[in-house]
């Protein structure tokens, strides 16, 4: 599953502007593990001491990034072409320590329509606890 997103994204390379493995996502460290060559999408990042806020728990911003690297990824694929965020929720249902390791990331398309791509997503942590909650618009450029 993993290498058919691959395969996709790499087709795609050469588009004017567009960075397939963006910064952000690189300096996160995301791996796609799961990808249903549709409208599905499963990313690990590691949960790391760099990104804490003042309590020791991950930045509530840096999971809103997670979540924003996901749902990236996934209306890149889906759309074939680059897309941007025209909203992005993110709710938080229980702190997350560097020592749960690894956030998981999922993300679902539910809406896909010409012109916009609407998401829902949720993060675990390796004991399959969910953490937070996500959703997100996308407009197809």
């Amino acid at each position: 599953m993993v290498d058919v997103f691959s395969d996709m994204i790499n087709s795609m390379a050469g588009i004017p502007g567009i960075e397939i493995q963006p910064k952000c996502f690189i300096e996160m460290e995301g791996k796609i593990v799961d990808f249903n060559g549709k409208d599905y999408i499963k990313i690990t990042f590691p949960v790391k001491e760099k990104y804490s806020n003042p309590a020791g728990n991950l930045l509530g911003g840096m999971i809103s990034a997670i979540f924003d690297n996901t749902f990236g990824p996934l209306s890149f694929a889906i759309a074939r072409r680059p897309t941007v965020s025209l909203d992005l929720n993110t709710t938080f249902i229980k702190a997350i320590s560097p020592k749960e390791k690894e956030l998981i990331a999922e993300a679902k398309a539910i809406k896909i329509t010409k012109r916009f791509i609407i998401f829902e997503g949720k993060a675990y942590n390796p004991s399959n606890e969910l953490l937070a909650t996500g959703t997100s618009r996308m407009m197809i450029l």
